[in-house]
């Protein structure tokens, strides 16, 4: 599906520049409708790239620590991103909500809560990746701890 949008941005915004150069005129709008694809893209593109675990990460502080504080440190990357993205889930659902309320009507007579459902639904994504993460790492640690202690006896 990502590749069919970003396919069809890429000839819509062809078209329109094509159109604008020879004719000196585009379809009005089309211009609308490539900035709604661009975000669609975007956003479909953090929610894969976040699955996938290939999302823009820093490890500015993680390799000066010892190996055995790893697990936590990600733990509370977990964490932060899951609370990040759950916030941002809601302030997509909030402007979801008064698009539907207020809103008008979008590119190709669709109105424009319906092309702002990508919000909400792509944080929310994200918020439950992060959260099996989450999960995932508690195990792992609890693993460790179990781990220690039957080493010990």
């Amino acid at each position: 599906m990502l590749s069919v949008m970003l396919v069809a941005v890429i000839c819509l915004a062809c078209t329109q520049i094509v159109l604008r150069t020879v004719f000196e005129s585009g379809f009005v709008w089309l211009d609308p409708l490539l900035r709604y694809l661009v975000l669609w893209c975007g956003l479909l593109g953090a929610v894969t790239a976040t699955a996938k675990g290939k999302h823009i990460a820093l490890d500015l502080v993680g390799s000066r620590f010892p190996d055995r504080v790893a697990p936590f440190l990600s733990l509370v990357t977990h964490l932060f991103s899951c609370c990040a993205s759950a916030g941002l889930t809601l302030a997509g659902w909030l402007f979801l909500r008064n698009e539907f309320e207020y809103g008008g009507t979008g590119p190709l007579t669709l109105p424009l809560w319906l092309w702002n459902t990508i919000f909400p639904f792509a944080f929310g994504l994200i918020t439950v990746k992060y959260f099996l993460l989450i999960i995932l790492q508690l195990k792992a640690i609890s693993h460790l701890f179990t781990q220690r202690g039957g080493d010990r006896s």
